[in-house]
């Protein structure tokens, strides 16, 4: 018997699901728990930057060297996650749809011949490790099935020891990674059999089931073993919507009660899923598929005990070593004794440790305490958009960008709009000194508005030849000579030179660059007013802090406006963690671990508080669009 849910799993748009709230919701992972989490480990990598400064003082060695262990362990601190499970169960699609994309090869039989590890990334990447090197292998993304599938390398002839994807989502950011594996009960026993040898360095295991048959004594031997590498395993019943309604409760039942007797653990949570409608939800944004598809469920028990079990335990025990630190250095040097010693260096350094221990207690005590609701302002609401208002039209005379433009704009590392006025400069500038040095009208005009504002001036010199500049500079010298001469017999002469003086609100490049800003500020405005436009903001790194105000004032509605101010927000905490990650593993002596995100999050920083370096205009003091 069908199910009435197939009718939502065709790659097109789902056609008779629920409509739900429509097509248009954002489904993603909630992150506001990781991100207290990342707070929480920032923070406890400051008091040990503290106490190992502190001890230093101290000349303290031994307590240098441990407090340096433990920053190591919060640089290389990872959430790993394999994936596990007999082959045609469906680890691949439950890791796609995790992911919301059709990555990692899927299909009818054994898929996946070599282990895939994901991780975040700022950009796309995919490397390889085969067996008989320790060079990772740089290779293009759309040769990830020539790598990991059956189809492109059979039975692991290519020797892939592991596979590398690399993705720029914002949940792996937080140091998860999942480990796609082989399935057992193959042909690929050899490839499959390496899953358990890495086992134990990893946190939780996934383990990975259909509904269509029963549990195999291949699958149930795997939950045994499972039992004895990990403390932590979710269970999936994967393929719910192969299953009539009347037969999948039985069915349900049977797989839990199985998986359970076999780990003997009578509280084993099972989850049933169908990763196919789940990735359909995400592509379509249906929050009603996304619920029934039993993905919300699946994703929201690993959040929590990513963030709270498992982050708080790891954390609690970071800090409870960092308090043995202090009091096997308190017994040899005395704290509280010296913060009473008449040397400032060691009264300093006493009195840090004293308050470093209180704060190290608070973390062992409750990680987490007070940083979730730290998090709470700053999440991207889901945007509800009128379509009905637009920013007004201009009419002035400036470049109107196309979306595609807006689209390209906003895949780069810094603000669009700066980039964008940044360009146009640079495309008038090119043209001008052209023209000034060959056309005898721009030569007028150019004496006739006695040249540009002084940024602006010599900025065109920079463009120009030694030999346009004279051309275009001598008629413009002779102007301002014969303007001198006529202000000779005029009063006050005082202010015979400063009528001569050009600034942003007469030279001619500035009104213009205004009036490109304002255009490309009205387009933007229109287009993430729609849901298209919205979505490529929202992975965008958004506007700097002028243009944040200019662009939320001209939006079609307080959502909207809402939206960018909140993405704002959540780039700065972002960027944040990001240098805090880049101080703790240069600190820790793993540069190696650091990615670009981290290497240059100072650099977007800077970029949002103050706009792009490359901007050469001078901004009036006040700036609106009306």
């Amino acid at each position: 018997m069908e199910t009435k849910y197939n009718t939502c799993l065709s790659p097109e748009k789902p056609t008779g699901c629920p409509p739900g709230e429509g097509f248009a919701v954002d489904i993603e992972p909630d992150l506001g728990k990781m991100r207290a989490y990342a707070q929480a480990k920032f923070a406890l990598a400051d008091q040990l930057r503290i106490v190992r400064e502190a001890l230093t003082t101290f000349g303290r060695e031994q307590g240098q060297r441990r407090c340096f262990e433990l920053m190591v362990q919060l640089a290389e601190d990872r959430f790993a996650l394999i994936v596990l499970g007999q082959f045609m169960r469906g680890k691949s699609s439950l890791i796609n749809a995790v992911i919301g994309r059709e990555l990692l090869p899927t299909g009818v039989g054994p898929v996946t011949s070599a282990i895939t590890v994901l991780k975040y990334g700022p950009d796309e990447r995919f490397m390889i490790r085969r067996d008989d090197s320790i060079v990772l292998e740089k290779l293009p993304i759309a040769a990830l099935p020539d790598y990991v599938a059956e189809t492109g390398n059979p039975a692991n002839r290519k020797m892939v020891q592991t596979a590398y994807v690399e993705l720029p989502l914002p949940f792996l950011r937080f140091g998860i990674e999942f480990i796609d594996t082989p399935g057992f009960g193959s042909a690929i026993t050899a490839d499959a059999a390496k899953a358990f040898n890495i086992l134990p360095k990893y946190d939780a295991a996934i383990f990975v089931t259909g509904i269509d048959t029963p549990l195999t004594d291949q699958e149930t031997a795997l939950l045994k073993k499972l039992r004895e590498s990990t403390n932590k395993i979710f269970f999936v019943v994967n393929k719910i919507d192969l299953t009539a309604a009347e037969a999948r409760e039985g069915a349900l039942g049977y797989a839990t009660r199985t998986i359970r007797a076999r780990i003997e653990r009578e509280d084993a949570r099972v989850f049933p899923v169908s990763t196919r409608q789940g990735l359909a939800a995400k592509t379509y944004g249906d929050p009603v598929f996304y619920e029934r598809s039993g993905l919300r469920a699946f994703e929201e028990a690993l959040s929590s005990f990513l963030s709270e079990e498992k982050a708080a335990g790891f954390l609690s025990v970071i800090a409870d070593e960092a308090l043995r630190i202090l009091d096997d250095e308190a017994a040899l040097t005395g704290f509280e004794e010296t913060s009473a010693n008449p040397r400032s260096d060691t009264r300093t350094a006493a009195a840090a440790l004293i308050r470093a221990r209180a704060k190290l207690k608070a973390l062992a005590a409750s990680p987490l305490a007070g940083r979730w609701e730290e998090t709470q302002d700053t999440e991207v609401p889901p945007s509800a958009v009128s379509k009905n208002g637009t920013a007004a039209a201009t009419d002035v005379v400036a470049p109107m960008p196309a979306d595609e433009v807006l689209a390209a704009d906003l895949r780069t590392r810094g603000c669009p709009v700066c980039r964008h006025i940044a360009k146009e400069a640079k495309d008038f500038f090119a043209d001008w000194q052209y023209r000034l040095g060959s056309e005898e009208r721009t030569q007028e005009e150019f004496a006739e508005d006695i040249a540009f504002c002084p940024l602006h001036t010599w900025q065109l010199v920079a463009m120009s030849s030694p030999r346009g500049a004279s051309i275009g500079y001598a008629r413009l010298a002779e102007r301002v000579a014969r303007r001198l001469k006529e202000n000779i017999a005029r009063s006050p002469k005082k202010e015979a030179g400063r009528s001569l003086v050009r600034d942003s609100r007469n030279c001619r490049v500035c009104v213009w660059l205004r009036r490109v800003e304002e255009a490309y500020i009205r387009r933007l405005a229109a287009w993430i007013g729609d849901e298209p436009g919205r979505n490529l903001y929202r992975q965008s790194q958004g506007v700097c802090l002028r243009h944040l105000g200019l662009l939320a004032d001209a939006t079609s509605s307080r959502d909207v406006s809402e939206f960018v101010l909140a993405h704002a927000a959540r780039c700065f905490e972002e960027d944040a963690a990001a240098m805090r990650s880049y101080v703790l593993k240069h600190e820790a002596l793993r540069r190696g671990l650091q990615n670009r995100d981290e290497r240059d999050a100072y650099r977007r920083t800077v970029n949002r508080i103050v706009g792009g370096r490359n901007l050469c205009r001078p901004w009036a003091e006040e700036g609106e669009i009306y």
